[in-house]
């Protein structure tokens, strides 16, 4: 019963924590993982069923939605059919290198490891080990491309906000002013 009280109490702070970076510090202060590292953000309040099969190195940030699946019970399924119980959860552990931004939505799949310098588009569903500096999509996810690609690209546009007077700009509104967005109808 107090195993069952403690994770209904993580799930509650999985909601009622906002800020990702503080969601990865209670967690960490209170070993819900396998292991945090430095300058992690959490923002999915999707909490993996045993948390304790998932490594998180440094700069890690888990976008809105991510999954992290670290069993399968399809074992139900097949002891169910057979009528039998010999059928045993088949589970592993996720471990997601450094420097890695995993978009929204994405599902991370057991006994998968992302290595170091990569990025995890949005939706993607992983379901092998990712490569160091990789980017990746798709159902299942593929290599698309490299992160310094996409770092590159991200310095562009930075670059571009700073020459039209925009380098002190921070939130998405105020990027706006530098950087508007059209619509094809107007409002």
């Amino acid at each position: 019963m107090k195993d069952k009280l403690f994770r209904y109490m993580v799930k509650i702070c999985s909601f009622l924590i906002a800020d990702g970076y503080a969601k990865a510090r209670w967690y960490k202060k209170h070993h819900i993982f396998y292991h945090i590292g430095e300058n992690v953000s959490i923002k999915t309040t999707l909490l993996p069923a045993e948390p304790f099969l998932v490594c998180l190195h440094d700069n890690v940030w888990l976008a809105a939605g991510v999954r992290l699946v670290t069993h399968s019970l399809t074992c139900d399924v097949f002891n169910h059919l057979d009528n039998t119980e010999t059928y045993k959860c088949q589970y592993g552990k996720i471990e997601i290198h450094s420097n890695v931004f995993v978009g929204a939505g994405a599902t991370i799949m057991y006994n998968v490891t992302i290595g170091e310098n990569c990025i995890i588009a949005a939706g993607a569903v992983v379901t092998k080990d990712v490569p160091s500096g990789s980017v990746v999509a798709g159902i299942p996810a593929k290599i698309i491309g490299t992160f310094e690609e996409s770092k590159n690209k991200a310095k562009l546009f930075s670059n571009q906000v700073a020459l039209m007077g925009g380098q002190n700009a921070i939130s998405v509104k105020e990027l706006l002013k530098y950087s508007p967005v059209k619509f094809d109808i107007e409002l």
